[in-house]
């Protein structure tokens, strides 16, 4: 059980574990093949009314999970990898999401948006594609979607 009573499954640990050992070997290879800054586990807040978007400190979302301040975090996006082409950090060229789907022969999906979101309607490709202004993709094991 997670802090909050929520149950843990062993495939959502295992997700977790394979997602964090992707993450660190994109590090590597990025630095190598990317001329241009790379944003990992960045968490923006996205006004989509007003076409705006911003950063989110690690600090400052460090101390609003501490709190428990989760409501603070709605209207935020948060993808795995962005590529940006230049050194405005809000612009990507690129956004990756690692995706692990269970059982493993499923297709990996992105996640849609519930009606008590604020893009409900939409799922993360879509969002993260509008408030970031880039192509949006999965990686997983079957392949690039």
């Amino acid at each position: 059980m997670d802090e909050c009573g929520r149950p843990i499954y062993q495939s959502m640990e295992l997700g977790n574990l394979k997602h964090a050992h992707a993450l660190a070997c994109m590090q590597d290879i990025l630095r190598e093949l990317w001329p241009g800054p790379v944003s990992i586990e960045q968490r923006y807040r996205y006004f989509r009314h007003a076409g705006v978007v911003e950063s989110v400190s690690r600090e400052e979302e460090r101390r609003l999970l501490d709190k428990d301040c989760t409501g603070e975090l709605w209207r935020t996006i948060k993808p795995d990898v962005v590529l940006h082409a230049d050194y405005n950090l809000l612009r990507a060229v690129l956004i990756l999401d690692l995706k692990f789907p269970c059982p493993g022969d499923r297709d990996p999906q992105w996640t849609k948006y519930g009606d008590k979101s604020a893009y409900s309607g939409s799922d993360q490709g879509q969002i993260y594609e509008e408030a970031l202004d880039g192509i949006a993709l999965i990686l997983s094991p079957k392949g690039i979607f």
